[in-house]
């Protein structure tokens, strides 16, 4: 039977958090502790849908691992800037505040 997806994340929607946790846990195997709905929600959908049309290639699975692996983006600092030193404040706003808002470290004071 094929999974259509609107009506898996239309029964999701409906389920209170425990319920979308245990459904977690039919899904992914595992244990889930967040009780975030929406989060929760899209995992399993996603996971479903992976599980229904298949997961990601090995060849993408491949390329994936040779971009988390590259050394130079996490080796080398971006050019121009020493990591050592913090940059400088001038201690000045820029011009783009609003003059609605107050400014950070005012005190309020009842009259």
């Amino acid at each position: 039977m094929a999974l259509n997806i609107e009506q898996e994340v239309t029964a999701l929607r409906r389920m209170t958090p425990r319920e979308l946790r245990v459904r977690y846990e039919e899904v992914f195997g595992e244990e889930c502790r967040s009780n975030h709905k929406q989060w929760l929600i899209k995992r399993i959908a996603w996971r479903m849908q992976a599980n229904e049309e298949g997961d990601l290639s090995e060849r993408t699975r491949r390329r994936a691992m040779e971009l988390a692996n590259d050394a130079d983006l996490w080796l080398k600092p971006p050019q121009g800037h020493d990591l050592a030193k913090p940059p400088a404040r001038t201690g000045q706003l820029p011009n783009r505040h609003d003059p609605r808002l107050l400014l950070p470290g005012t005190t309020l004071s009842r009259i």
